[in-house]
């Protein structure tokens, strides 16, 4: 049987008689058995696209576009990004260079100088210092004494040395506390407040053999504590 193949797109012809081709449509000039390859101009096949004696498919030639259109844009963007200019930071200017215009020194100051003089004024006669604020009131005065004695019949000599006893005492604890071995207990029968720091006491100390010593003075109080004593027997 012989098979014949259409003169412009190469297609097989089932039925010889027919009037075209059934691919492209093109009459039939002649008839082959079957053509060593189709002519150059004649038209591809469907799908296909002819570049002189060869057919191409379609999709490989949208592919070799595609990557011409892919390497076009990079190279776009690789020559945009090249081309950008780059800023700098301006020079600094040299330490030694002079600026553009001449440094005039000011005119000197025309105001002399004239250094303050020292309040040397001393204060008037009538001027009278204020009392310190440390003065205790009469009412704590007399409590600081109240609880020297306390310590002193609690046996607490500790205490009522640091509560003054240090300092109307003399120099010894020993000898001080010792003065009160004979005494069983100590009463104050009066105290009065004369002014702020000093206290005008009346004792009774009662001895271990039954017998009461009088006494009487005056104590003075700064800061909670007892700095001096005036006491005599009577």
């Amino acid at each position: 049987m012989t098979v014949s193949t259409c003169i412009y797109c190469g297609a097989r012809r089932e039925d010889p008689a027919a009037s075209s081709c059934p691919n492209c449509g093109m009459p039939p000039d002649g008839v082959v058995s079957p053509p060593a390859a189709p002519p150059a101009w004649a038209p591809a096949r469907h799908g296909y696209v002819r570049i002189g004696a060869t057919a191409l498919p379609l999709w490989l030639l949208w592919l070799v576009a595609g990557l011409l259109v892919a390497g076009g844009v990079t190279a776009y963007l690789l020559t945009g990004t090249s081309s950008e200019p780059s800023y700098q930071a301006d020079d600094p200017v040299p330490a030694g260079t002079p600026s553009a215009e001449p440094f005039s020194p000011s005119a000197p100051p025309t105001d002399t100088y004239a250094p303050a003089v020292p309040d040397t004024s001393l204060p008037t006669v009538g001027d009278t210092p204020t009392a310190p604020a440390s003065s205790p009131s009469a009412e704590d005065a007399s409590a600081t004494v109240r609880e020297y004695y306390q310590d002193i019949n609690a046996r607490d000599f500790t205490a009522a040395w640091d509560l003054g006893g240090k300092n109307i005492g003399g120099s010894s604890f020993s000898t001080w506390s010792s003065g009160f071995a004979s005494t069983s207990y100590i009463a104050l029968t009066a105290v009065n407040a004369d002014s702020a720091g000093r206290v005008d006491a009346v004792l009774h100390a009662t001895q271990s053999d039954g017998s009461v010593r009088v006494y009487h003075g005056t104590y003075t109080v700064s800061d909670g504590v007892i700095v001096s004593a005036d006491i005599s027997q009577d």
